[in-house]
């Protein structure tokens, strides 16, 4: 066994990253009712604790994406200070960086397929756009540029969603931690050409990033490779790359355009904005892969970790909390009013405990019912709503039962009707005529063969049951349309 060290309201339990400013945690957590939850916690190393400048942007941070409220962007619950150290609670994406992913694509030497990585880039677009088009409470814009797109900043989970994070670097009109001309910031190999020179940013920054990974994403390099920081700088500001399909000739020519046209040096040139960009990749998909969904990409991603999803599953078994809890949650530091000069921000009330029951004050009732975890996927991490659903159901919709409509049936088919050994009811089997089935019974058990009467042939063998790849049966069952019963209403 082994214990999980408490912070703040959560308990540490593997590291799952580590860098040069945090190491982050899987982490688990207790809403108000007592239901476990998992969570990410960006932990700062100790020897930037003292680091004003880095504190404030990490504050910066945690305000950015905790306005934000996007089904590909990961949550932010709180920027807080416990047990004297600072850390940021986000959401869990229960999956693999992308970062992760290219490795893997680079030891089996083979790309992501084009429909995989054009998926990933939507849905990471669709998340900037979200990003660059936020307003503040008055409707102001708040013109974040993200500034660090890449692989490592973007996860998918093995149920196929795609998740952007880690505004660390972010600007925005809430961040109070100005960035000098001629500083920069972010990883090189995804620059943007004026990022690179120290320029002032926009949001097409971003797109020239979300295109670096794209590309990388179809011919497992980078578009900008060199031996030193140095002169990779001068192949980013040039932005002078091998075409696509030099390295991949199978690669299709639409996705490749793409590509090349968020590669483009003149920003006038370039996307104009990550919707365009969006709308690019899902028409080629249309195009390439009619009926792709998100459960392609998670069964993708499943079957190259299945092994590595099997370890952590026995892990995550072997933690158990510490004997003495602590009721010291710390104090969130995005909490406080915004000063006069900055943007409405009205942080959310983090609806977390550290203890399953106890004496912790729990999130309130009408606190709880302004928390609005409904664009979040991830069940793992989003805390179960109290009350009627929209639906006016008070259980989970996953609890209900659910009938398959079958759209045959509903054109005016009948239904099929119970069947005696494959005989309908009232119908006459030799002399003698089978009852209809009375309602609510079960049917009778089935007559057994005739013997075979001496010197008649062998009868042919039984054909045996036809056999089913269950595998993909989820994905399946999932894109038919269904009708939730409710068993009150048939009573009544």
């Amino acid at each position: 066994m082994r214990r999980a060290q408490q912070l703040g309201r959560y308990h540490l339990l593997d590291r799952i990253a580590f860098g040069g400013m945090a190491e982050i945690y899987r982490a688990k957590t207790f809403d108000a009712n007592g239901h476990a939850h998992l969570v990410a916690v960006k932990r700062v190393l100790a020897h930037l604790a003292e680091d004003d400048d880095f504190i404030q942007m990490l504050v910066d941070e945690a305000k950015i994406a905790s306005v934000l409220r996007h089904p590909s962007i990961a949550r932010v619950y709180e920027f807080a200070r416990a047990h004297g150290e600072y850390f940021i609670a986000m959401e869990h994406v229960d999956g693999k960086d992308a970062r992760t992913i290219l490795e893997r694509c680079r030891q089996k030497k083979k790309p992501m397929a084009p429909e995989h990585a054009a998926y990933v880039a939507a849905e990471v677009a669709s998340a900037l756009h979200a990003a660059h088009t936020a307003v503040d409470a008055r409707r102001r814009p708040l013109r974040i540029v993200h500034r660090d797109v890449s692989p490592s900043n973007i996860i998918v989970s093995y149920t196929g969603e795609v998740k952007l994070c880690d505004f660390g670097i972010a600007k925005a009109t809430l961040s109070k931690v100005n960035t000098k001309t001629g500083v920069i910031k972010g990883k090189v190999k995804y620059m943007s050409p004026e990022q690179a020179l120290g320029r002032k940013l926009d949001h097409r920054s971003d797109i020239f990033s979300l295109g670096a990974c794209l590309y990388e994403m179809l011919t497992r390099v980078p578009p900008f490779t060199a031996s030193n920081e140095m002169d990779l700088l001068i192949k980013v500001r040039d932005a002078k790359y091998r075409p696509v399909s030099e390295l991949v000739p199978s690669t299709p020519p639409e996705i490749e355009a793409i590509a090349d046209r968020c590669l483009t040096r003149s920003r006038a040139q370039r996307y104009q904005n990550a919707a365009e960009v969006e709308a690019d990749l899902r028409a080629f998909l249309r195009r390439y892969v009619p009926n792709y969904s998100r459960s392609h990409l998670g069964r993708y991603v499943r079957k190259a970790f299945a092994t590595e999803i099997e370890r952590e599953l026995r892990m995550l078994e072997e933690y158990v909390l510490a004997d003495e809890v602590s009721d010291d949650v710390g104090e969130n530091l995005i909490a406080p009013r915004p000063a006069p000069d900055q943007p409405d921000f009205a942080p959310v009330v983090v609806p977390f405990q550290p203890r399953p029951t106890g004496t912790h004050e729990a999130v309130s009732e009408s606190a709880s019912s302004s928390i609005d975890f409904s664009d979040g996927e991830s069940h793992t991490t989003v805390p179960r709503a109290e009350g009627p659903s929209r639906f006016g159901l008070a259980d989970d919709v996953h609890q209900q039962q659910t009938m398959i409509l079958d759209p045959g049936r509903l054109a005016g088919r009948r239904p099929p009707q119970p069947t005696i050994n494959g005989v309908p009811p009232g119908r006459s089997v030799g002399n003698r005529m089978l009852p209809p089935i009375p309602a609510g019974r079960a049917q009778p058990p089935p007559v057994p063969p005739p013997r075979r009467q001496p010197g008649t042939a062998e009868p042919p063998p039984a054909r045996p049951a036809p056999s089913y790849d269950l595998s993909d049966f989820g994905d399946e069952i999932h894109r038919e349309d269904t009708m939730i019963l409710d068993r009150a209403r048939l009573r009544r």
